[in-house]
């Protein structure tokens, strides 16, 4: 099953990235977080969001990159 709320560290280590820029994300309200007692938590369906859309601009800007099998 998959998490709907994932921790600041969970986050960055799916973007690749360091805790400190997942919270600067949050704090830009770039990706929806929330507060469960005392600990932000990330919004899974957000952070898929966001990495959608860094894919698409990055296609639009330098073009569709398609697979192509090498059989």
């Amino acid at each position: 099953m998959k998490k709907e709320l994932l921790s600041i560290p969970e986050a960055a280590e799916i973007l690749s990235c360091s805790t400190r820029t997942v919270r600067r994300l949050i704090e830009e309200r770039v990706i929806e977080a929330c507060k469960l007692r005392s600990s932000t938590r990330v919004v899974n369906t957000s952070l898929q969001k966001y990495v959608l859309t860094l894919i698409a601009d990055y296609q639009e800007e330098y073009g569709f990159a398609e697979y192509r099998s090498s059989n």
